[in-house]
């Protein structure tokens, strides 16, 4: 369950803070790289897809993450980091 509310969190705010770099970046479009334009891209057209009940519980669970302590923030992108890496060395 807390598992599950951390990849949550990490994966709601990724779209959110892209969705805001894209809107941030129109005027820096040029500077941005092929694939960073790309990845903007990718994660608009998601982001469009979602069902509306899915972007308002992203919403909030970018408000909440915003909430948090900066290192509790930390800690939890640590746990993130180690969890990723040991299930890369998994597969």
């Amino acid at each position: 369950m807390m598992k599950e509310k951390i990849i949550s969190l990490i994966v709601g705010s990724f779209l959110l803070v892209t969705a805001q770099i894209a809107s941030a970046a129109s005027d820096n479009w040029r500077s941005l790289t092929p694939n960073e334009k790309d990845r903007v891209l990718e994660n608009y057209q998601r982001w469009q897809r979602l069902p509306q009940q899915d972007k308002e519980h992203l919403r909030e669970e970018w408000n909440r993450w915003q909430r948090l302590p900066k290192d509790e923030r930390e800690r939890i992108k640590q746990r993130y980091d180690q969890q990723q890496r040991h299930d890369r060395r998994r597969d």
